[in-house]
């Protein structure tokens, strides 16, 4: 038994000494390992996640300098002009009083008399589609013809706010339009600071341009109270 454990030994020994030289980088070699793996390698990630916010960083300065730009060329009154346009012609409510004037101005214009009509209110209810704009239906009897119809649907489709044509129908001199109004209330907004202030388009201005030239209803012209019933 002795024996066998000498001889163990001797091995070891044996292979320790053959080995020798390269004990001791292997030891530094395993040390470097451990150490790369536990300093280095976070502090890359450290470094890369550093990096990557100031990109960021930079880019949402860039996004700001950009923003202010833009609200630095904004004429003022020209935007609130145009905001003023705009709230005309899409209102942020059900505009009943806008609505109301808006018949009767394109029946005086035409010429013809309105019967007793009344405002179907509708759901309160969010559209079924996101993109969907909320309506204010009205069916408005007309005494008269073909013709004083057609000036009428005319002269309404260039009023604010907009409207429009659903059903038009002609018996001799008693006729009735269903009109339908639009509006858009102001929803939930997901505005961020670094998000894009964008100026308005060539196109957008063009609409703009084109609303301006509406028949714009005074808010101090009222409708008489013979004209509607039921609201």
């Amino acid at each position: 038994m002795t024996s066998k454990i000498n001889a163990d030994i001797k091995s070891l020994k044996f292979i320790f000494d053959r080995n020798k030289p390269y004990i001791l980088p292997a030891i530094i070699i395993l040390i470097s390992i451990i150490l790369f793996l536990q300093f280095v390698i976070p502090q890359f990630k450290i470094l890369l996640t550093a990096r990557s916010e100031a990109k960021q960083a930079s880019l949402k300065l860039q996004t700001l300098k950009e923003n202010l730009n833009v609200i630095t060329n904004i004429d003022e009154k020209s935007l609130d002009a145009q905001l003023r346009i705009l709230n005309l012609a899409l209102p942020l409510s059900k505009d009943f009083s806008g609505i109301l004037n808006s018949i009767y101005l394109a029946s005086q214009k035409t010429g013809v008399n309105l019967g007793s009509f009344s405002l179907q209110i509708g759901d309160l209810s969010d559209p079924k589609k996101k993109d969907d704009f909320p309506t204010i239906t009205l069916a408005v009897p007309i005494n008269a013809n073909a013709a004083a119809v057609s000036s009428f649907v005319e002269t309404i489709s260039k009023t604010v706010p907009l409207s429009e044509v659903i059903l038009i129908k002609i018996r001799d001199i008693n006729s009735t339009i269903k009109l339908s109004f639009y509006y858009k209330p102001l929803g939930f907004t997901s505005y961020k600071e670094d998000a894009h202030i964008n100026p308005l388009t060539q196109k957008g201005l063009s609409l703009i341009n084109k609303l301006s030239g509406f028949e714009n209803v005074s808010p101090f012209q009222k409708a008489p109270a013979a004209s509607s019933s039921g609201f």
